[in-house]
C-alpha cells in the first residue's frame, strides 16, 4: 500500500511510501480518522519518510492537500504534526504548516519520528 495508517497513543500516523495518488492520500486518511480501533480526540502525523511522490508533486497538488487536511481539522483537534528527513519535502510542509497556522491549525515540521511523537503527546 502506497499510503498506510497506524495508530500510536493518540496518535493517527499517516505513512507514505514510494510513489501514491492524491486519492491514494486523501483515502487513508479519511479511513483512519473513521477507524473503530483509532483513538479518542486524536492529532494526525504525516510521515513522508519513505515519500518519492513528493518530489514530483506540483505547488497546486500541494494546495489541494493543505485545502483538504484544513476542511477536516476539528477531527483530529487541530494539531499536526509533519516528519521529513529530506530536505525538498520538509521545506514544502513548512509551507503547508505556515499555511494550515494561518486557519487554526497548530502544526509543526521535524526532521524524526520522535520528535514529532514527543511534540504532540506533550
Amino acid at each position: 500500500m502506497p499510503v498506510t495508517y497506524r495508530f500510536d497513543s493518540n496518535i493517527i500516523v499517516v505513512e507514505m511510501f514510494s510513489e501514491y495518488s492524491m486519492n491514494d492520500l486523501r483515502t487513508a486518511i479519511l479511513n483512519s480518522l473513521t477507524d473503530c480501533e483509532g483513538p479518542d480526540n486524536p492529532s494526525l502525523l504525516f510521515n513522508l519518510g519513505e515519500s518519492r511522490s513528493i518530489f514530483i508533486r506540483s505547488s497546486e497538488d500541494i494546495n489541494l492537500v493543505a485545502n483538504f487536511i484544513t476542511s477536516i481539522a476539528k477531527r483530529f483537534n487541530n494539531r499536526l504534526a509533519f516528519v521529513s528527513s529530506y530536505d525538498l519535502p520538509y521545506g514544502l510542509m513548512r509551507f503547508v504548516s505556515v499555511r494550515s497556522g494561518a486557519c487554526g491549525i497548530e502544526s509543526e515540521v521535524f526532521r524524526t519520528y520522535d520528535e514529532a511523537r514527543e511534540w504532540l503527546l506533550s
